[in-house]
């Protein structure tokens, strides 16, 4: 196989493969840049699922899905981080043989891949071409450093409850050793895939030791924002102040908090509840449309939302503190209150709490007050450190593209 890969066709030059991860998040941030890219004439072939055809043809892109279901991933819960790790070694073992044979017929100039997603890192490998890494989440460069002990920070906790994980992932590890030769495969290296550029699609002030991180990583700031949307809201936003409410899944594992946000925000139907001078919209991965007499009259509940839409009228942010999402409100000066469900959310949600752009939920019970507090931050905040957040690079990334290709062609 080795030999087959060397002597393939010629490098298409302007044709880039991008391997990512099928997750909202993940999708969203990175598909700016690959939209500048292909209006720099070339050729984005993006591997997705299905779930994700549409956004990604919307922004310039040709999709390709991946030889697995959406709902054969299980990438939703970054908190059990060993298991996430074998997962990714088991994807990686089912798709490369598919993927590789795409990569070898094709020939592309280079492979972007996602930075949890290490079959992209080795078809760069197997095929000596250049590979970017995009990491749409912070980064740690190596043990020890100031981005690995935030993370440490948030995932202790559950680290040794998922050991029985360890064995099934060595097992993999070697297999795909044995299949593909030599390469790095430990926990560090398969959640932190790098490239020889590394883009980072969020700024700079939000990366724990950020200002050591050298010419091999570029900060593009954050890009979700500037994306081409195709979702749309089957409701007008409302009049008035609207508090916006987005936490993932954390309703599937946290009732009393979604019982303290429809209380201590709800208006009862005589309209005497102290908070009826807020709407809310809220995010919920289980609505179907059927609960609607479960919530209060002053809420709109759905399970999807264009989200700048409505954060273009919001007074506040109720956040999980993912980078998309606390970048975007910063985008539309909306100061957040971030409810973290995991490692790298608390450590995105401390960065944001100490810039003065929110406050981290403590406490269920004290969220009405926590809420005025977050909101009285917009009248304090820097707004030149919000200017310089909000800053993105992705146009000008995608114009020194070629050079990139040059200098770092293997």
């Amino acid at each position: 196989m080795r030999k087959e890969i060397l002597e393939g066709n010629c490098t298409n030059k302007r044709e880039i493969f991008w391997y990512a991860i099928p997750a909202y998040g993940h999708i969203y941030s990175s598909l700016y840049l690959a939209r500048c890219l292909s209006e720099k004439d070339f050729r984005i072939v993006y591997y997705s699922t299905e779930e994700f055809r549409e956004v990604i043809e919307a922004n310039g892109c040709v999709f390709r899905s991946y030889p697995i279901r959406q709902e054969e991933l299980e990438l939703s819960d970054g908190q059990k981080i060993l298991k996430l790790y074998r997962l990714l070694l088991e994807y990686t073992d089912k798709m490369l043989p598919f993927l590789l044979k795409d990569a070898v017929k094709d020939r592309p100039a280079c492979v972007i891949f996602d930075s949890l997603a290490p079959w992209g890192r080795l078809i760069m490998e197997q095929l000596q071409i250049p590979g970017f890494s995009f990491y749409s989440i912070i980064a740690f460069r190596q043990v020890g450093d100031k981005g690995f002990r935030a993370y440490c920070k948030g995932f202790s906790a559950d680290f040794l409850r998922y050991a029985s994980e360890i064995p099934r992932a060595v097992g993999l590890k070697r297999l795909l050793v044995k299949k593909y030769g030599k390469t790095k495969l430990g926990i560090k290296d398969v959640l932190m895939n790098k490239g020889v550029v590394n883009l980072m699609g969020y700024s700079r002030l939000f990366q724990p030791g950020g200002e050591k991180y050298g010419k091999s990583y570029h900060f593009l700031g954050p890009l979700a924002v500037h994306r081409k949307v195709i979702e749309k809201n089957d409701f007008d936003c409302p009049n008035g102040r609207i508090i916006y409410i987005s936490l993932g899944t954390i309703f599937n594992r946290d009732e009393q908090l979604l019982e303290q946000l429809v209380r201590q925000f709800g208006r009862k139907p005589d309209k005497t509840s102290q908070s009826c001078e807020y709407s809310v919209v809220m995010v919920w991965d289980e609505w179907n449309g059927s609960q609607k007499e479960c919530f209060p009259d002053n809420f709109i509940v759905r399970k999807f939302v264009n989200q700048g839409e409505v954060l273009k009228r919001a007074s506040l942010f109720i956040s999980a503190g993912g980078q998309n999402s606390i970048h975007e409100a910063l985008y539309y000066s909306v100061p957040c209150l971030i409810c973290p469900q995991q490692g790298e959310q608390l450590v995105n949600a401390e960065r944001f709490e100490r810039l003065g752009f929110g406050r981290i939920l403590r406490d269920p019970y004290s969220l009405r007050q926590e809420a005025y507090l977050a909101m009285k931050l917009r009248n304090t905040w820097d707004e030149d450190k919000r200017a310089a957040a909000i800053r993105t690079f992705a146009k000008k990334e995608a114009k020194i593209f070629h050079q990139l290709l040059q200098k770092n062609s293997l």
